[in-house]
């Protein structure tokens, strides 16, 4: 119990100062409604023929919606923030307080990624209504599988982006890393679906994590299937565990060798 208090106190700590500078995500609503415009139009005039891919206009609008949600709820400077106490020393002045640096950097960033889903949440399903209404067979009931997702893609993101910010331990410049899997992150799912990449894409795609960050939770949304759930969770749990064991490995080399050479 004293644990969850300790790291729920950081999480309520986040989302205050979150509701307090609540006006730093005024830029990031207004690309967001522009990024989705602009979208919206280029899509409107690709459908002209009618599905692509086995997607209808409506689904794509509000399978865009959903990837750019989850892409700016979870976003934060993890990796930055890696990066700046690795390189400036300061996480050595960390490891002395009563936290697990890892959990601390999570629950403070969890936090943030509250505020920014209900605002960018509320913010994609009026736009979604506006342009093209409700989602064609979107059925309630089934929205907690979608949710459930979606939290396994942002938990994966986050885990990822802390691991390769770790891996500042070791390396002078670690930046390529972070471009590498952004790029793979945009491509694989959150610009276009899948479905729409050649097959052999695909097929190497659905092994590697990149698409479960936001096409996996995507599409369970705007056309959920349990076959498609049976396929998808699983392969987010089996990521999601390698990102974590990946991040707490990164850490505890690097401590080893903070303490092993003095800082």
């Amino acid at each position: 119990m004293k644990f969850l208090r300790k790291y729920s106190t950081i999480i309520r700590i986040s989302l205050q100062n979150a509701f307090v500078y609540r006006s730093n995500v005024l830029g990031g609503l207004l690309f967001y409604i522009v990024f989705i415009f602009v979208f919206f139009n280029l899509w409107r005039a690709i459908y002209q023929s009618g599905k692509v891919a086995g997607y209808t206009l409506s689904q794509m609008v509000w399978y865009l919606c959903m990837t750019e949600l989850i892409a700016f709820g979870c976003k934060s400077n993890v990796f930055r923030q890696m990066n700046e106490d690795v390189k400036s020393g300061s996480i050595a002045y960390q490891l002395n307080r009563p936290y697990h640096y890892i959990i601390y950097q999570f629950s403070y960033t969890f936090g943030g990624i509250i505020f920014n889903l209900l605002i960018y949440g509320a913010l994609a399903i009026v736009l979604g209504l506006i342009m093209v209404g409700p989602i064609p067979g979107f059925q309630l009931s089934l929205l907690p599988f979608g949710i459930f997702s979606a939290v396994l893609g942002i938990l994966l993101n986050f885990f990822f982006l802390m691991a390769l910010g770790l891996t500042a331990f070791r390396l002078e410049d670690n930046t390529a890393f972070f471009l590498i899997y952004q790029k793979l992150v945009f491509m694989l799912g959150m610009f276009i679906p899948l479905e729409f990449l050649p097959g052999w894409i695909q097929r190497i795609a659905r092994w590697l994590p990149f698409s479960y960050v936001t096409w996996a939770p995507a599409r369970l949304i705007v056309a959920f299937s349990w076959d498609l759930f049976r396929q998808v969770v699983p392969m987010q749990l089996l990521w999601l565990a390698v990102s974590v064991l990946f991040a707490s490995g990164m850490y505890n080399y690097g401590v080893r060798g903070l303490q092993a050479h003095g800082g």
